[in-house]
């Protein structure tokens, strides 16, 4: 009986896919600049330094729920208001 010598794939890549910078612009459709600045300010959590930086996957879906999110209130803080004043 031999013993297999693959590695999970979680060891091999814990972070699932990995994005640079300019990929994550192109897929939100941003500047690199508006990426490295996000990554600055930390709202975006990368893994390296410098303009050499990588972001998981699972990085850009949580950035991209927390924007969603905070557009679903503006519609329904802006809705609210448009029933307060019709009132």
């Amino acid at each position: 009986m031999t013993k297999s010598t693959e590695i999970p794939e979680i060891i091999n890549n814990p972070f699932g896919n990995m994005y640079s910078t300019k990929e994550v612009a192109q897929l939100l459709k941003i500047s690199l600049r508006s990426v490295q600045r996000m990554i600055k300010l930390g709202e975006v959590r990368a893994i390296g330094k410098h303009r050499n930086y990588r972001i998981p996957e699972a990085e850009v879906k949580r950035w991209l729920e927390k924007e969603l999110g905070k557009d679903r209130t503006a519609q329904a803080g802006s809705a609210e208001e448009k029933d307060n004043t019709e009132t």
